[in-house]
């Protein structure tokens, strides 16, 4: 019971904000939905903000596809805020979670998490992609921590 709590998504008033390694990667999430939206973090793209965390043309790479399966798995439009938001979206915290449990080698909590998302039948390569990209992250030094993130939807 214990891990099936750790991994869920809590909508819990009291959770804390993004700390550094979310935000880092929330904000490359963003960056690569809205691009033009300069308003908080000037003209910096998701290249250079993971390239600013050492990440390789590899990385770059394994980011793009993971976005690029992310929507074609969702099959719907993301929850996925401008990058101005202070606060995370649902879509975006299922992706921090599911990175985090990649990173710590629980690719049977991530799965788990990325079906409760989307379709089952289609997450096999967005899970994959994902779990590529959590390893870069990790090689990087970027550890996307198990932890209640407050998620705020909209309705």
């Amino acid at each position: 019971m214990l891990q099936m709590w750790q991994n869920s998504l809590i909508d819990d008033a009291h959770a804390h904000y993004p700390d550094p390694s979310d935000q880092l990667v929330t904000n490359a999430i963003r960056a690569w939905f809205r691009p033009h939206c300069d308003a908080v973090r000037g003209k910096q793209n998701w290249q250079d903000l993971l390239c600013d965390t050492g990440s390789t043309r590899d990385g770059l790479r394994v980011f793009e596809s993971l976005m690029s399966e992310w929507v074609r798995t969702a099959g719907r439009q993301l929850d996925v805020r401008c990058r101005c938001s202070q606060k995370l979206a649902g879509d975006e915290v299922s992706l921090l979670q599911a990175i985090a449990c990649f990173q710590t080698h629980d690719a049977l909590a991530a799965n788990k998490l990325l079906r409760t998302c989307f379709a089952a039948t289609c997450i096999d390569r967005l899970s994959s992609i994902a779990h590529g990209f959590a390893m870069t992250l990790t090689d990087t030094g970027v550890i996307v921590r198990h932890r209640t993130r407050h998620a705020t939807y909209f309705h």
